[in-house]
């Protein structure tokens, strides 16, 4: 005699297989000492730095550009300052960014330079930065105001080839492209005409909001 089972029994034998599965493949995973995936938690947030063209740079980057950061919209043009280079003891200067202009602006880095001839021709001088009296800082300029800066350089025998002999400078405010004549005044406030830099070329400090300490020692 063939005994038929009901549908639901059989429905409910199949369903209790499936679980038992299921629960053999856990317990599978636990017997063989596998941990589940640790949970990391972030506490904090990292932020990119801008860069000196006001981009975000990815942090742990190398920094190709210029070593200053300011906002791109309010940094000071060329044509709205006017530079002066008065010299102090031998071989040193302090050098005067006044805003000229009729807006407020910024300055923030170091200034860079570039010779001039007595004939005016270019004469290209190295340049090299020093943090001087301090780290660079945002300078806000309103009409009229002045940021300071120190330059120096070593003397040399306007015989030696390797002497630059420079009637001025040309001076590029920081993040600018665009160059502007910096006066270069002696110590009894008249032009100077003649300035023997040797090979070693200019070393400029940082751009600040005050004269004070700017001054590079002398030798």
């Amino acid at each position: 005699m063939t005994v038929r089972r009901p549908a639901g029994l059989a429905a409910a034998t199949v369903a209790v297989l499936a679980a038992a599965v299921l629960l053999t493949a856990c317990d599978d995973g636990a017997g063989t000492g596998a941990q589940p995936a640790p949970t990391v938690t972030v506490t904090g947030a990292v932020s990119a730095q801008p860069t000196s063209s006001g981009k975000a740079a990815v942090p742990g980057a190398t920094p190709t550009g210029p070593l200053v950061s300011q906002s791109a919209g309010a940094r000071c043009a060329a044509d709205e300052l006017k530079a002066t280079v008065q010299l102090q003891e031998a071989g040193s200067a302090m050098v005067t960014l006044t805003n000229k202009g009729s807006r407020t602006c910024t300055l923030f880095g170091y200034p860079g330079y570039g010779g001039l001839r007595p004939d005016n021709g270019a004469d290209p001088l190295p340049v090299k930065r020093e943090p001087h009296p301090g780290a660079p800082t945002v300078i806000t300029l309103k009409p009229g105001t002045t940021a300071f800066s120190g330059l120096k350089w070593s003397s040399c025998d306007k015989a030696d080839p390797s002497c630059h002999v420079i009637g001025g400078l040309r001076l590029t405010p920081p993040d600018e492209t665009k160059q502007l004549t910096a006066e270069v005044l002696g110590l009894d406030g008249k032009p100077v005409l003649q300035l023997p830099v040797s090979a070693q070329g200019l070393t400029t400090g940082s751009l600040q909001p005050s004269n004070q300490g700017v001054v590079f020692a002398g030798p």
